[in-house]
């Protein structure tokens, strides 16, 4: 999905909306990041969730191919479960040959039907 931004405001950013119903209420989560040389099979990922930092050497859901990557997990106040316990939504921001490139997209945690995978 295309990432949706407010407009934006100079020494203030532009907000993030949610890409499924455009509320600009987003709350992140969990982030991750993917840590390597260009092209380097080994690496670090680190995970920070719920007060908690987690390092491993795991690049294998690194959103580059090539090089370091992020992940930051959100829910929608519009449109995430009540309980807002659900990072459904994640933006990646990749590494590849000089560019950055920039992704939102539902994660495995959201069915078809909008439901809550269990």
């Amino acid at each position: 999905m295309q990432p949706i931004f407010e407009n934006y405001q100079k020494n203030a950013g532009a907000v993030l909306c949610c890409p499924r119903c455009g509320f600009n209420y987003l709350h992140h989560t969990r982030i991750e990041v993917f840590e390597r040389s260009e092209d380097d099979e080994k690496g670090t990922h680190v995970i920070v969730d719920n007060d908690k930092i987690l390092v491993d050497k795991n690049l294998e859901n690194n959103p580059s191919m090539r090089r370091d990557g992020l992940k930051i997990f959100f829910w929608c106040e519009g449109c995430s479960p009540d309980d807002g316990s659900l990072d459904d939504i994640v933006m990646t921001i990749a590494q590849h040959k000089g560019k950055t490139l920039v992704n939102i997209e539902e994660t495995s945690k959201r069915c078809d039907d909008g439901s809550a995978d269990t």
